[in-house]
Order: C-alpha cells, then sequence, then structure tokens
C-alpha cells in the first residue's frame, strides 16, 4: 500500500477511536515496512504513534466557497484544537453562521455561531480520493516552474526584527476562562505569573482562592483561553432590554443579557445556563468581544441572542413584577446536604428515584407491547406499598370516558415531568426529540427537515416514520442521577 502522503514533514489529520473529530498534526515518522504505525505532533505539540488507517492528507482548502443551509460542514474548534463535523442550520450576517454538531462531548455547545472562516465542506478520504470531489476549476495545482537566466541571483535580505514575543506578558493582568461544565460565558480576572511553554502560560486569580481559602488560586492554562481585559465602556444614559452585558457573580464576569429593566439601578439578567438573576447596574458592564485582536462592542441580533441564551422574548414576558425567577447556584451549604433520594445501580450505570409526593406532576413510562418509549402526563394520586404509587393520567381516560384513567405504576417507571425548553430554532437531522403522539410523548429521532418547520420523525420501538409540525416536538431530555440531561445528537 501506498503511504506517499505519510512522508517526514507531511500535514495530515488524525481520527481518534469512537470519535469522529479530525486533528491536524504533522508527520515525525513515517510507517516502517514491519509496522503500520505513524509518529504525529499535534498542534498542542502532543506527539504519539498512530496507525496508518486513522491518518489522511490534510483535507485542502476550497477558498471562498459559499455554504448554504444543510451543507454538511467541518467545523474548527480551538477548545479540542480539531475539525468537528456539523450541518450549517443558519445563515447570519458578517460571514457568520450557526452550525449544529453531529458529535458532542462535554466541552462543546450543542450549537454554535461560528465565522466562515472556521468552516469547510465535509469530505471523506475514500482510496486516496476525496469524497465528494473538489470541482474541477477548485482543484489545487502545482505551481508552475519559471526558467531563470544562468546569471540570475537571489539576494536575500534578513530582517533584524527580533522574535515575536508572547502577546501575554509575565505581571500582565488578563481574564481567563476555562472549559468546565457550568462556566461557560465566565471570565475570571488573573495575573500572568510566568510562560511556561509555547503558548502556555501559569497564571493567579485575582478573586478565587484555594479549597482552604489560605492563598490566591495558580492554575497553567493555554492561550487559547485568556485574554486581555476589556476596554472600559462608559454606559451612556442607561442599560436596555435585550442589551447583552457582563454580570459580577460569584467573583468573576458572566455574559448575560438584560431581560427587563426595573428602575434606574435594578434589572433583570438571563445567562447562558437559561438562569435568571436580579443585578443592580453597578454590576454590570456592557459585553464586549475579542476579536482579531480587537475589543467589538456586541450588537447580536435577535437570533443569535436567542441561539445564546434562548427565547429571551418569552422569557422577558413571563417576567411578573420584581419576582426572582431562578436562584443562579446553590449555596456550598445547600449543594452539601443530602438529596432526597435513593439510588440503585443497573448496568453500571446509576440512576435515582424519587420518594414522589401526593400530587406531584409527573411522566410515566408504558410497560405494553406497542408503547415502549412513550411517556404519559399523570398526577401522583396516592403511595402504595412495595415502591408503587397510584396515578391519574392527564390525557388518558377509562374505556367508558367518562373519568381520568388511574393505575398502578412502579417507582422506577415514574419520573418528574420535565422543565420546559423554548426551542425556537430548527431541529437538527438526527437529533433525538420527543413526539407528542397518540396523548403522550413517544422518543423519537428526526430522520428528515422538511419546508415550514415540519419534520419526519423515527420511532425505533414500533418502526414507523411519521411528520410532525415543529410545536409538536420538545427536544428529548434523559433522567440521569437525579437531574435533567438534554440528549446530545446520535
Amino acid at each position: 500500500m501506498s503511504y506517499s502522503h505519510l512522508e517526514k514533514g507531511a500535514s495530515v489529520e488524525v481520527t481518534k477511536l469512537n470519535t469522529t473529530l479530525f486533528y491536524p498534526a504533522t508527520v515525525l515518522r513515517p510507517p516502517s515496512n514491519t509496522n503500520n504505525l505513524v509518529f504525529v505532533e499535534y498542534l498542542n505539540l502532543f506527539r504519539e504513534y498512530v496507525n496508518v488507517s486513522n491518518v489522511r492528507p490534510k483535507l485542502p482548502q476550497n477558498l471562498n466557497h459559499c455554504f448554504k443551509v444543510g451543507d454538511s460542514v467541518d467545523v474548527y474548534t480551538h477548545s479540542t484544537k480539531a475539525w468537528c463535523p456539523s450541518t450549517i442550520i443558519h445563515i447570519l450576517q458578517s460571514s457568520k453562521y450557526t452550525v449544529s454538531f453531529h458529535v458532542l462531548n462535554n466541552n462543546h455547545a450543542k450549537y454554535a455561531i461560528v465565522d466562515h472562516s472556521c468552516l469547510r465542506i465535509h469530505r471523506q478520504w475514500v482510496y486516496g480520493n476525496w469524497v465528494p470531489a473538489f470541482p474541477l476549476d477548485q482543484k489545487e495545482q502545482p505551481p508552475e516552474m519559471v526558467k531563470r537566466p544562468e546569471n540570475f541571483r537571489v539576494r536575500i535580505k534578513y530582517s533584524r526584527r527580533p522574535i515575536q514575543e508572547s502577546k501575554f506578558k509575565k505581571g500582565g493582568t488578563v481574564e481567563v476562562t476555562n472549559g468546565d461544565e457550568g462556566y461557560k460565558g465566565a471570565w475570571f480576572v488573573a495575573t500572568i505569573v510566568d510562560l511556561i511553554g509555547k503558548n502556555r502560560f501559569l497564571i493567579e486569580y485575582k478573586d478565587l482562592t484555594t479549597d482552604d481559602g489560605t492563598q490566591l488560586l495558580k492554575v497553567e492554562t493555554d492561550a487559547l483561553y485568556i485574554r486581555p481585559c476589556p476596554l472600559k465602556v462608559p454606559n451612556e444614559g442607561s442599560f436596555k432590554q435585550f442589551q447583552e452585558v457582563d454580570a459580577w457573580y460569584n467573583d468573576g464576569w458572566w455574559e448575560g443579557v438584560i431581560l427587563k429593566v426595573l428602575n434606574s439601578s435594578e434589572c433583570y439578567v438571563s445567562f447562558i445556563h437559561n438562569d435568571v438573576l436580579k443585578f443592580d447596574i453597578s454590576k454590570l458592564r456592557p459585553h464586549q468581544d475579542w476579536l482579531d485582536g480587537k475589543w467589538v462592542i456586541s450588537s447580536k441580533n435577535s437570533g443569535e441572542l436567542a441561539m445564546k441564551f434562548g427565547d429571551v422574548m418569552s422569557k422577558a414576558k413571563n417576567l411578573g413584577g420584581n419576582k426572582l425567577i431562578l436562584k443562579f447556584h446553590r449555596s456550598r451549604e445547600l449543594s452539601k446536604k443530602p438529596e432526597d433520594v435513593t439510588s440503585r445501580t443497573k448496568k453500571t450505570r446509576s440512576q435515582y428515584v424519587l420518594p414522589f409526593c401526593k400530587g406531584a406532576k409527573v411522566e410515566v413510562r408504558s410497560d405494553e407491547e406497542g408503547y415502549e418509549g412513550a411517556w404519559y402526563s399523570a398526577i401522583v394520586f396516592d403511595s402504595l406499598l412495595n415502591g408503587k404509587y397510584l396515578v391519574e393520567y392527564l390525557t388518558l381516560k377509562t374505556d367508558d370516558l367518562t373519568e381520568q384513567l388511574k393505575e398502578e405504576a412502579n417507582a422506577s417507571d415514574i419520573r418528574p415531568h420535565p422543565p420546559e425548553i423554548n426551542h425556537c430554532h430548527h431541529f437538527a437531522l438526527h437529533e433525538r426529540i420527543d413526539a407528542w403522539y397518540n396523548e403522550g410523548w413517544w422518543v423519537g429521532q428526526v430522520s428528515s427537515i422538511l419546508r415550514g418547520f415540519k419534520y419526519r420523525v423515527y420511532f425505533w420501538h414500533t418502526k414507523e416514520e411519521l411528520e410532525f409540525e415543529h410545536c409538536h416536538l420538545r427536544p428529548h431530555q434523559e433522567w440521569i442521577d437525579g437531574r435533567w440531561v438534554i440528549s446530545s445528537l446520535d
């Protein structure tokens, strides 16, 4: 087999087991005649041996490509330093697009707004060819050889400019974020303590301390998670509804959007995690984005705000008076209290069964043949022996249609009622959803996206495919370890 694209110094892309990400790398040592291993170095300088079957050439640039809704693309994510397969679902202004990721993990959002420069058409490397193939007029052409006169000489002029220094200097004040779940959109003030490697720094937070609280927290982090401190921007007049801001909370600046201005000194702010809090205006600053080495005042349209913070219009309408809607984070004291749950282990996956109280709104899973995968809304009518409950269904009636159906149900077949999610954008192809059908919510998968916010949905349990409108679908959520988890794409 030919390994011409795996010569020393060649630019390649590597896939890893159980992922479809493409990691840019450089070949340090090609495969030998006795094994099929290639020694490569990634962008983060990590080196390893990988099998030749997991290595392909670097995908050539397809310059000035015009993307359209529905295109299968790869998105370069700086957090993973890899290309992630995605689908374009919206075209925005200023050469930006909304994409839906095919493969997710804890460090990725389900959807993202990305710049044109971070996109490319998704292609596969099959038997030495790119599929789909490049248009003939866009294939990379070898450079023409120009014949020079025999007496031609080249004068090489060396620059006396010193090697470029790091953009962050020791002792400088910066803001730092991280990829941990629950801290998306949060920036913490820190000081650069030292440069410890190529684009890696030791930083000391100004407001975060170690667990024992005796000293300021120091950590190593990549330059990708560091930015200069934003310029001080005077907020002329007052903050306005649906203005994007940063709010000082929990020792850091958290990205949010103003839902409602209460008076000259207070307003409600919604965050990326859908939490809503009331803030004094002195704790807010206009949000700025660090783009191409410059600070840019945020001016997102309603569609972009909805993708980032959820349906802000509906949230604003639901605010009543001065009522605080949600609490942002549980305090340390509350987090230490044991939850009122009992645990059981099934197939190495921990699950929780709540001791439901009378009158609680729940969803009950059917165990009848032909109704697997369906959940029905109900009210807990009474608690019985042996871990069972008497439930009254909200949508199902007795055979004579005279009253609501009541029946016994095992605790393992009952879950709390899922939180409502305002899904204002299209569902993605292959996304797992719940569809309202035959008076219950049935778990299915989007098999086709139709016009007019309509979809075709495939149901595994019944092997049926049916058409639904957007309003009859909801994001699928799983009740895992005592909390709701939004399902990722399959």
